[in-house]
């Protein structure tokens, strides 16, 4: 029951969040520079419409209904599913939307197996050898990785293991060999960020007083490492795997362009381009969502890393 309250409990607390990216979404329209009915009616490129035209289709877009008569209608819409349609392509947001994901949600997941397979077990490993030279290494890589740029360590990587030794491919999409260079491109950063905070969290915990009552019992080093140090060192570690999930979604746009991929960023891209402000207020919609689902999971994951929200001790 506990976990079912703490569950109804944060869905609570992101219903105001859904509505603000939701009148977010649909201030995007509003405060556009173009007027979309002069957008639709100039698609092609060669017409001008007339003063007639655009009344006509202002109308027929409801854009001189009250501005909150809009946002009803609109959200309306929303939550019923219809995000509208391209402007450019005619198709409906959504399917494009849900056309698109599972792009980015590979490139997501490839990019945070990067970072649990290399950036966690060497903050770890730089906590267990804190001050040695292993750990003064692994130290200064992270902070080189955190100041390298996502577009140069891009190039670098094509040049390399696409052109010259031909190991990889550099673009497209379809086989688990094209995630693998976007993937630590965009992890890169993270993975760095991470090392620090797995080392750091890890020290922290190891100075704690369980630690010493545990070796006071005469526990081996190995078990209170495993057992009772690197769990407890994993609440901060999982917010940032959460926030680092939100922003690869942002970040997704650069390297989805850099290395051809068929995504969310990609998508979106065009969208500015073209003005296309369905596209784009979908797109902060989907988004959102995500966002708020991904926080949610967040949440939850905190009911079983920390025991005192399961026993209901606020401190």
């Amino acid at each position: 029951m506990k976990l079912l309250h703490f569950m109804a409990e944060r869905l609570l607390l992101a219903l105001p969040i859904l509505f603000g990216v939701t009148l977010g979404a649909f201030l995007l329209g509003v405060i556009a520079p173009s007027d979309p009915a002069l957008v639709v009616l100039t698609l092609d490129g060669t017409s001008e419409p007339s003063a007639a035209e655009l009344d006509a289709m202002r109308e027929q877009m409801g854009l001189n209904e009250p501005l909150i008569v809009q946002f009803a209608a609109w959200a309306g819409r929303v939550f019923q599913g219809e995000l509208g349609a391209s402007y450019i392509t005619g198709i409906p947001v959504l399917e494009s939307l849900l056309y698109r994901f599972p792009v980015t949600l590979s490139l997501a997941l490839v990019a945070l197996a990067w970072v649990v397979t290399l950036a966690i077990p060497a903050g770890i490993w730089a906590a267990v050898r804190v001050n040695r030279w292993q750990d003064r290494s692994l130290r200064t890589i992270a902070m080189v990785a955190s100041a390298i740029p996502g577009f140069w360590l891009a190039i670098v990587l094509i040049h390399y293991f696409a052109e010259r030794w031909r190991l990889l491919p550099s673009s497209g999409y379809g086989s688990w060999e094209q995630m693998v260079l976007p993937g630590f491109v965009l992890a890169a950063g993270t993975m760095a960020a991470m090392l620090r905070l797995q080392r750091t969290s890890l020290l922290e915990v190891m100075e704690q007083p369980f630690i010493l009552t545990a070796r006071s019992q005469g526990l081996s080093p190995r078990r209170i490492l495993w057992r009772h140090a690197v769990p407890n060192s994993w609440l901060s570690v999982v917010t940032l795997i959460g926030t680092y999930s939100v922003g690869i979604l942002g970040g997704s746009i650069v390297i989805e362009s850099i290395f051809s991929l068929p995504g969310l960023g990609s998508y979106v891209l065009a969208a500015i381009r073209g003005r296309d402000y369905p596209a784009i207020q979908g797109y902060v919609l989907f988004v959102g969502f995500l966002v708020i689902v991904i926080n949610w999971l967040v949440d939850l994951s905190y009911f079983f890393l920390n025991p005192r929200l399961r026993t209901g001790d606020p401190r």
